[in-house]
């Protein structure tokens, strides 16, 4: 047999060395610039602190936002149509992701006893997590939001430089498209002609008035700088029937702003559902566009969302409620959409008609979604034209703010009314109309106002006045007697009912929730205590009608009935 004997200790540390040696990280080349990070106990603060320092050095594109790190990446999301697209969200980074990046930004070595010198490792984990928990104390960027189109800033400068903007904190990622500059001192004649390019784009859609034409172009100019307002309202779009064109203005105001249609959301089967969905889109800084509307629309969150700066909403999957900026646009389409409660004073409303059975099958001359994609940049410098030559303008006071959206009706409503545009806030009186909420309020204060004038009752006379009933007779085929106010019992059943009959408790609650709330001159009011309970009060604009007696007097059976017999 060949060889010497087989020295099997020797082969054992053959092999574990080679198999170190295959584990081990790849020596550092000469090229490598990165900064070496030395893994070392006890040094953890020192360690994070590296690791934060290389990551920002690196530009790799991370930020924070909301209490957590995040980077922006391709989203698909689904149009009004169910088609898939491609968009930019901002996105969350999980441990293994920010591993992955702190690898990339910096060389990580740790000593190696047998070798007796520093060798290449990978970072450590519990290093990415002290990282992440750094909350309060990140010295990364803030993403405010992603831009993906110049914009105008709140002092009325452009931003138009691609990458993060320091004084908006916000990133501009043009998607590769080059954007015609914007002019610098734009005249009241360029506005004009800018104007006129965008009307262009909306010639074809069935607008019941000016006012609801206004919407339109309001929600175009604000989707071009939604991110630099404070707040800005609610743009809806409502149609009798299908296919009228709601959904193509919001994707046409989409294509202008980012290139690409609107990604939608369905309203959600209940309110904490529809919550979760606001949220994940806030955290992504997604616009928010709420398709095919059959309820009435009305969300505490959503209300929060327009007239707030940042709200904490709940995380779909999670229980945590970061702080979240609110500076997205929010659209809202529906057949015969209606606004209830407080969304009518908050959001603007295009009303449609086409007057056809099948508006669907109507032809034009060309579709404005397909051609604002091919047109983009020019729109863009003409929804841009027309803002800031209305700042270079001075902007002149058109008429007074509307409340809660200051900056946005000095901004967008004015420099509309600047041009002799119709104003947009005008359809908020139709939304008012349609709401089932002032609809009800309004019942109760007419009915109220005819049975109880503006006497101090207490809730319990209120009670026994709408349930008050005449004496039955013969004539009576089910021998039960009519209520003496019946649209007074319904229009309180409505909103303080239970069981088929007027709750006290609950009307109380519906009035103290109206108290003072002014509708058509008339308001409620608390008027103190009467006979122990707190009592209530009609303060009303037009004269009270003749009043009802107390139940169970003569006069009060005869005033529907005359010598026991019904009068009709």
């Amino acid at each position: 047999m060949a060889g010497g004997p087989i020295d099997l200790d020797e082969a054992r540390r053959r092999q574990k060395k080679a198999s170190r040696a295959a584990k081990a990280p790849p020596p550092r080349s000469d090229d490598d610039t990165r900064p070496v990070i030395a893994i070392r106990p006890g040094e953890l603060p020192r360690m994070v602190s590296e690791t934060e320092r290389a990551i920002i050095a690196a530009r790799l594109g991370i930020y924070q936002r909301a209490n957590a790190l995040v980077t922006v990446g391709l989203v698909p999301v689904l149009t009004h149509e169910q088609e898939s697209v491609q968009a930019q969200q901002i996105v969350a980074l999980g441990d293994h992701a920010l591993l992955e990046a702190a690898s990339v930004a910096a060389a990580f070595e740790k000593f190696d006893g047998r070798a007796g010198e520093m060798v290449p490792a990978n970072a450590p984990m519990m290093v990415i997590k002290a990282l992440e928990q750094r909350v309060g104390r990140f010295k990364f960027p803030l993403l405010a939001g992603i831009v993906n189109a110049p914009t105008m800033r709140a002092d009325g400068s452009i931003l138009a430089a691609p990458g993060w903007d320091k004084r908006t904190a916000l990133l501009f990622d043009p998607v590769g498209v080059e954007f015609p500059a914007i002019p610098e001192r734009p005249s009241q004649t360029m506005a004009r002609a800018a104007l006129d390019a965008l009307l262009e784009m909306i010639a074809g859609f069935p607008f019941v008035g000016e006012a609801d034409r206004a919407v339109a172009l309001s929600v175009i100019l604000t989707s071009c700088i939604r991110r630099a307002l404070r707040t800005a309202p609610l743009h809806g779009f409502t149609a009798p029937t299908p296919g009228t064109g709601k959904s193509k203005i919001v994707d046409l105001s989409s294509v202008i702003s980012t290139g690409r249609e609107a990604g939608v959301v369905a309203m959600g089967a209940n309110p904490e559902e529809m919550e979760k969905r606001l949220g994940a889109l806030l955290m992504a800084g997604s616009a928010i566009a709420i398709d095919n509307v059959e309820a009435t629309l009305g969300s505490d969150l959503l209300c929060q969302i327009l007239t707030q700066t940042t709200v904490r909403p709940r995380i779909l999957g999670k229980s945590e409620t970061p702080e979240l900026p609110t500076n997205v646009l929010v659209t809202a389409t529906g057949n015969n959409l209606v606004l209830g409660g407080d969304m009518t004073r908050r959001g603007l409303l295009c009303r449609l008609d086409a007057g056809v059975e099948r508006p669907e099958l109507r032809t034009f001359d060309f579709d404005p979604v397909e051609r604002a994609k091919a047109e983009r940049g020019r729109l863009v410098v003409a929804a841009l034209t027309v803002l800031r030559a209305y700042q270079h303008a001075g902007r002149p006071a058109q008429k007074a703010p509307l409340g809660s959206f200051e900056e946005w009706s000095r901004t967008v409503r004015d420099a509309l009314l600047w041009l002799d545009c119709a104003d947009p806030v005008d359809t908020m009186e139709s939304a008012r109309a349609l709401d089932p909420k002032m609809e009800r309020l309004r019942a109760v204060m007419v009915t109220w106002r005819e049975v109880i004038g503006s006497e101090r009752v207490t809730l319990s006379e209120v009670v026994q006045r709408a349930s008050e009933k005449a004496t039955p007779s013969h004539f009576d085929p089910n021998g039960k007697a009519p209520f003496l106010h019946p649209e007074f019992r319904d229009a309180l059943l409505a909103v303080g009912g239970a069981g088929g009959f007027v709750d006290a408790v609950k009307l109380g609650t519906w009035l103290g929730r109206n108290k003072n709330r002014v509708l058509d001159g008339d308001s409620f009011e608390a008027d103190g205590s009467h006979k122990g309970t707190s009592s209530w009060r009609l303060n009303s604009a037009k004269a009270p009608a003749q009043r009802s007696s107390s139940p169970g007097s003569a006069s009060s059976a005869h005033s529907f009935w005359d010598g026991g017999k019904p009068r009709f």
